[in-house]
């Protein structure tokens, strides 16, 4: 019954307009609004400062044949990560299905993978961060197209789309929890200011109005299971925080979380704005809206990838290097010691802003690659076209050393560091 109700929720609130950089291309958040009160709902204590990584290709990779391995040995790569100072990993669970890809099942992100990679989580001790998207992605070979609205919700009214989303996140969570799954932290969409549910175009206050829905299913799962589930608004890049505002005087409020991507470096270009630092960030967030940060993305690259001067990798071209390629021979900008350095320091940037947690992406990657075959032939694993090169756009920013038999490497060691 609850559920119904939801479809018939008024649409209380007007229409703005603005965006963000991306395939969308929507426009700036727009900057006349008023500095609004802290949100009345109280921020919620959290004594644990998460810090953790992506494990949703890992045993994706390993059905196909790949290895993680630690000091020479196969590993779980779940208990190396807990075992390096991990306390949540996170995954993803998508609505609708990807495409065959070169022949290629792609269902890292479907349930019955998720529903595994989940229990292999908890098994090891660690809280699970979900990321519920309901939205999907499009790759051609000029390029990718993110969060459009599937197919079968294209002719539904608002009323009856944030009803659909909010029976699918709230049935989602039922669901795992039914099988003794209850993520610590449910992020409902992906990166939202560079779209969300979008039929070709962007829509801010549509979009809140939208997010509200998803953030609602998540609350009444938390009580209806009386559980501690915090909900979490991601955001692509801090200099684009004024969608907080925006999706806010939309009626978008009802999280606990702003969780942000974090990739600096001219191969995404994010940048701080108008904030000095993520410890200035997080403090002007509690402040203005009573909600705590973190970083859910960010990267640093661990290697330039050659040994001896050859590539160890895939076909796939890397979509980003950080710090930047300004020598690709300039070797020491590029190990897990500055990699572990990097994201220690963040981390710390991070909980001294009053923020909870930093995981990073992608850094379960290894290469499409077999051992014993040619080096740059792979499987078509990822969802790339084979226009793009078959393989990882990712690697290269992995706790496991493509260059070292995909042995774990120090890099990981942030999170031991982090008191």
């Amino acid at each position: 019954m609850k559920r119904l109700l939801y479809l018939l929720l008024p649409l209380l609130f007007v229409v703005a307009c603005g965006g963000e950089d991306g395939v969308v291309s929507p426009g700036d958040p727009t900057p006349e609004q008023p500095t609004p009160e802290p949100d009345p709902e109280p921020m919620p204590e959290v004594e644990t400062f998460y810090k953790g990584t992506t494990m949703s290709f890992a045993n994706y990779l390993i059905d196909f044949g790949l290895v993680y391995r630690e000091n020479g040995e196969v590993t779980n790569p779940y208990t190396s990560v807990k075992n390096h100072g991990a306390n949540i990993v996170r995954l993803q669970l998508d609505r609708q299905a990807f495409s065959e890809i070169n022949g290629v099942k792609i269902d890292w992100q479907q349930w019955d993978r998720v529903l595994e990679d989940a229990k292999m989580a908890k098994a090891e001790g660690l809280d699970i961060l979900l990321t519920l998207k309901p939205d999907y992605d499009k790759y051609s070979s000029t390029g990718a197209q993110h969060n459009n609205i599937p197919e079968d919700w294209k002719s539904l009214s608002e009323a009856e789309l944030g009803g659909g989303l909010y029976n699918w996140v709230y049935d989602s969570l039922m669901a795992l929890h039914n099988e003794g799954i209850d993520p610590a932290i449910v992020v409902v969409g992906n990166e939202v200011n560079l779209g969300f549910l979008h039929n070709g175009s962007y829509d801010e206050a549509r979009t809140a109005r939208l997010l509200s829905y998803g953030h609602s299913a998540v609350r009444d799962y938390a009580k209806e299971c009386d559980v501690k589930a915090l909900s979490a608004l991601h955001i692509a890049n801090p200099s684009k925080i004024g969608y907080v505002d925006t999706y806010r005087y939309n009626g978008c409020v009802n999280y606990d979380i702003i969780a942000l991507s974090w990739y600096p470096g001219t191969d995404i270009g994010h940048s701080m704005g108008s904030y000095r630092n993520f410890e200035a960030l997080g403090k002007a967030m509690i402040e203005k809206h009573g909600k705590r940060i973190m970083v859910l993305e960010t990267a640093h690259t661990f290697t330039t990838g050659t040994v001896d001067g050859t590539w160890m990798g895939d076909w796939c071209d890397n979509s980003y290097n950080y710090p930047d390629w300004n020598d690709a021979t300039n070797a020491q900008s590029y190990t897990p010691q500055k990699q572990r350095e990097w994201l220690l320091a963040l981390a710390k940037d991070v909980k001294a802003g009053g923020g909870i947690g930093l995981i990073t992406w992608g850094t379960e990657s290894l290469p499409d690659l077999l051992e014993g075959k040619a080096q740059g032939h792979g499987l078509g694993l990822y969802t790339y076209p084979a226009a793009w090169g078959y393989g990882s756009t990712w690697e290269n920013n992995s706790y496991w050393d493509f260059t070292d038999g995909n042995n774990l490497h120090d890099g990981i060691d942030w999170m031991q560091d982090l008191l």
